[in-house]
């Protein structure tokens, strides 16, 4: 997937992940969590993964931290 480098992806809703605090944090104030312009909501695949920059999670208790995709 080519992406403006201010562009940042999450999973979609319809993935039956949870639409928590923190989450919804993130989404509405992506510039101050990611440095980011745009977020798209996206079925995310392990290739898009093994390609990524950086990955990061996020959670109520821990906020937003970068995590390694793990063999």
């Amino acid at each position: 997937m080519n992406m403006h480098k201010n562009t940042r992806l999450t999973p979609s809703l319809d993935l039956d992940i949870l639409n928590g605090i923190m989450r919804q944090a993130v989404l509405q104030q992506l510039q101050t969590y990611f440095g980011a312009d745009t977020i798209i909501e996206t079925h995310i695949t392990r290739d898009m993964l093994e390609r990524a920059e950086k990955i990061r999670l996020s959670n109520a208790l821990r906020g937003v931290f970068e995590a390694d995709l793990v063999y």
